[in-house]
């Protein structure tokens, strides 16, 4: 999945349905329905942990780092901040 895609299933997900530890399980099922993928009860559990541990401990910088650390290339990454300011 290329990142221009990823960007707008984000920009698509209701922001009151990361507020419940159900809808983030929704969101993330739905994502990864929309890859190819399904998630077992204990794997998605374990997605809302990392999810509510990067919500409590990141902020754009370093979750920018992070992304560029793991390959992700600049054109990329200036697409991500364009669309974080917006």
């Amino acid at each position: 999945m290329d990142i221009g895609k990823l960007l707008s299933i984000v920009g698509s997900i209701p922001k009151d349905k990361l507020k419940t530890d159900s809808g983030i399980k929704e969101v993330i099922r739905e994502v990864g329905k929309k890859s190819g993928k399904n998630f077992t009860e204990q794997e998605l559990n374990g997605y809302v942990a990392q999810f509510r541990k990067m919500a409590r401990n990141e902020n754009v910088g370093s979750l920018m780092n992070k992304l560029s650390k793991k390959g992700v290339s600049a054109n990329d990454l200036n697409a991500i901040k364009r669309k974080f300011k917006k």
